[in-house]
């Protein structure tokens, strides 16, 4: 019997019309560079379309699951090597990178959606959605938006700014029964999927929404210049591979990253850290095998990404199509002593892999500028010609993307950041059994359960999350200095004499950060970190004399 491919449903703009095998194309290589050059922002090329994929929970070494995103993406495009993000959870995150605003300027830390307004922010007429949309671009919606989804799109069915969407409502499951529909024509409704069907896995499902739509603009639209979002859930727990690709567990020799900072304990960090018990065996496994299910289900966002630059070179878009690939934040399996989460202001949660191919951007290029979630946004908008909103707090990044390829596109005007800031409000006292994983069992999978979690109530708990970890954070990067400075206070009332804690780590030095250095450095050291920290986290974008670093 023939396996499943990993695209084996062919998926119509309306319903499900026909199940059938999908084959990968063989994909050549870009033009020159020099092609590329002639063609940039010209006449007979248009305005440029975009693709943004943002997957969910991903690490940089996840990277290693992707090898058709590096190959494609990565090879062919921009390397962000200093890309962080705002807030590493989910909704604060992806209504960051929509909005084009920090944390602080879109409900913090009082919002619904884990602090902030996400509804809000993402249809707003000032949102990335609206803003191209008003511009005579489409807008395609295909995937995790925001964490509260499925009442904005399937139950209040909210669609400002967006010409299609098609959504799952349980976005969280990897077999989403449900999809929020919105066609062209305004036509809005929930499709019933059937989930016991292996061609309901959502991140092919997702692959062929956005692959149908964009081949109807060709059909209906031609010319029409247009942003296609799609959202895949995976690496998130608990991850669930493919059918396909259950079989074969190709990774069952990788285990969670044995960093240096992997199940040490820190005991000069904030307590959600520091009381951390060391991981037993039991935990152990949990972290090695869900490492595993994650890794096997980016297998899928790999061939999403394949399929897209396929369907765009066939379609003859690729040349005047930028490719945005990212996450929403980073992960941490075990580092610390702490188990599979995000949500700490350190490394492995703010840096995310995230690459861009377009027109003008040279392939296998760096970029080593501090950028981050909020200027994708605005750099989309001026990709596109379009005025940035005065309201966002991101920059666009169109200078440094482009520079480097002698298109004669300047460097900005002004001075670029040499730090980025993270925010963060704890979502409550959480501890490892807060998850869950694919517990191994007679087949690959096995059964779903809850992650270990301490052997009685009054045992050390492997905390993820709790009052302590409230922060506001500088992560500096400049020539002479390569630094992360936290302030941490569970009121949000951030006053340097008054935080509850303080962390300090030299990179250079430190680059695991495990050593707690703030009690060290000079007390004017201390306090020009605290005065920059609070400049930042008190900007708005567009005001005269407030403007974001």
């Amino acid at each position: 019997m023939m396996a499943l491919s990993p695209f084996s449903l062919a998926l119509g703009i309306l319903h499900v019309l026909i199940i059938s095998c999908w084959h990968t194309a063989q994909v050549d290589g870009v033009k020159s560079a020099a092609t590329i050059d002639e063609q940039i922002f010209s006449a007979s090329a248009g305005r440029p379309n975009f693709i943004l994929i943002q997957t969910d929970d991903e690490a940089r070494w996840d990277m290693i699951a992707m090898n058709k995103t590096a190959r494609l993406l990565r090879d062919q495009g921009a390397t962000l090597n200093n890309y962080m993000v705002n807030t590493p959870v989910c909704c604060p995150s992806r209504t960051e990178i929509f909005s084009g605003r920090y944390y602080h300027n879109i409900g913090a830390p009082n919002g619904s959606c884990m602090h902030v307004n996400s509804k809000q922010w993402v249809f707003d007429d000032t949102s990335l959605f609206s803003t191209l949309q008003s511009n005579g671009y489409l807008t395609g919606v295909f995937g995790k938006v925001t964490n509260d989804q499925g009442g904005y799109f399937c139950k209040e069915k909210m669609d400002a700014g967006m010409t299609m969407i098609s959504s799952p409502c349980d976005y969280n499951s990897f077999y989403s029964s449900q999809y929020f529909v919105k066609l062209a024509n305004g036509t809005k409704y929930v499709e019933k999927l059937n989930p016991k069907l292996p061609t309901t896995y959502q991140t092919s499902q997702l692959g062929n929404r956005s692959i149908s739509w964009i081949k109807d603009i060709v059909k209906t639209d031609p010319g029409k210049p247009f942003l296609a979002y799609i959202g895949p859930h995976a690496p998130h727990y608990p991850a669930s591979p493919a059918p396909w690709y259950q079989g074969n567990n190709i990774f069952e020799n990788i285990k969670a990253p044995r960093t240096p900072n992997w199940n040490v304990s820190c005991p000069d960090k904030h307590p959600a850290i520091s009381s951390n018990p060391p991981l037993n065996a039991e935990a152990t496994l949990y972290l090695d095998h869900n490492n595993q299910v994650r890794l096997l289900s980016l297998l899928s966002v790999d061939d999403i990404i394949d399929a897209v630059y396929s369907t765009l070179k066939d379609l003859d878009l690729l040349q005047n199509t930028y490719i945005i690939f990212t996450s929403d934040h980073g992960y941490h399996l075990g580092q610390w002593r702490v188990p599979s989460s995000k949500l700490l202001p350190y490394d492995t949660d703010i840096f995310v892999s995230t690459f861009i191919r377009g027109p003008g951007i040279e392939a296998g290029s760096k970029v080593d500028a501090v950028v981050g979630n909020v200027d994708i946004a605005p750099t989309i908008l001026d990709l596109a010609g379009i005025a940035v909103p005065k309201g966002m707090d991101g920059k666009s990044m169109a200078g440094h993307l482009l520079a480097q390829h002698g298109t004669g596109a300047e460097l900005p005007k002004t001075e670029w950041r040499e730090a980025f800031l993270i925010e963060f409000k704890s979502a409550g006292r959480l501890d490892n059994s807060h998850t869950v994983e694919w517990w191994p069992g007679e087949d690959f999978i096995g059964v779903l359960r809850k992650s270990p979690a301490a052997p009685c109530k009054n045992c050390a708990h492997w905390w993820i999350d709790g009052p302590s970890n409230t922060y506001r954070a500088l992560r500096l990067i400049n020539a002479t200095h390569n630094i992360m400075y936290a302030e941490f206070n569970a009121d949000w009332q951030f006053d340097n004499q008054t935080a509850v804690f303080h962390e300090y780590y030299d990179i250079t030095e430190d680059p695991y950060q495990m050593k707690n250095t703030y009690s060290k450095i000079s007390s004017s050291l201390q306090m020009s970190l605290h005065e920059q920290l609070h400049t930042y986290a008190m900007c708005a974008g567009g005001q005269e004399n407030g403007n974001c670093p």
